[in-house]
């Protein structure tokens, strides 16, 4: 099976379907070859750069692929962490882990996005392009926990005041790893960190669960 044609339109802002049409046609023209069966999208990014563009290659790929894979790893991924006996796994957040509308948004979530779900939980996605804890932590200056308070922030997550889950999912071409943190708003309560891609002094304050 031949590899999937994907064209990719860069405008400042959004484009409408008239203006995505007259570029497609004229792009036809200069060509001379047709774009029938291409996948068409935008990206409206002020400054077109490589990174922008790995990230929406790496988008258009779970919405095919990957989005129906975390769908059935998800929920085999808490029931490994319910094994544990982990008091966080008995909140009323986790249970909504596992509800399809927070499946459906870890599913089709962009890179850094954040999502509440009723007022037990917020839900923060981070997609990485790599899946050797190695490379990921070199994509964490300072540290997972470092790293992931900015993530946290630039998502509008309320830690202390409201369950936080944060699902790392990444993909590199067909291999894919998925890793989950869980602090509770209850600070007496135990929090669930991805400890493969934790720093070397990280994992000194800590020990494996999962």
């Amino acid at each position: 099976m031949g590899a999937e044609r994907v064209l990719i339109l860069h405008q400042g802002d959004d484009l409408d379907v008239g203006e995505i049409q007259e570029l497609v046609d004229s792009i036809e023209r200069d060509s001379g070859d047709g774009l029938t069966g291409a996948r068409v999208t935008t990206y409206p990014a002020a400054e077109p750069t490589e990174s922008v563009a790995h990230a929406l290659v790496l988008r258009l790929e779970r919405d095919g692929e990957v989005s129906p894979w975390i769908r059935r790893v998800v929920p085999q991924h808490m029931v490994r962490v319910e094994a544990t006996g982990m008091a966080l796994t008995r909140r009323p957040g986790w249970k909504r882990l596992a509800d399809e509308d927070a499946l459906a948004f870890v599913a089709g979530a962009r890179d850094g996005e954040g999502r509440r779900f009723g007022d037990d939980l917020h839900v923060v996605v981070s997609l990485l392009p790599s899946t050797k804890p190695r490379r990921i932590r070199r994509l964490m200056p300072g540290g997972y926990l470092q790293w992931v308070d900015g993530v946290f922030r630039r998502a509008g997550a309320p830690l202390g005041r409201i369950d936080v889950a944060h699902w790392l999912v990444c993909v590199d071409g067909p291999a894919r790893v998925l890793h989950l943190a869980y602090l509770s708003a209850d600070r007496n309560v135990m929090p669930l960190l991805p400890w493969e891609v934790l720093s070397r002094a990280e994992k000194r304050g800590g020990r494996k669960l999962t």
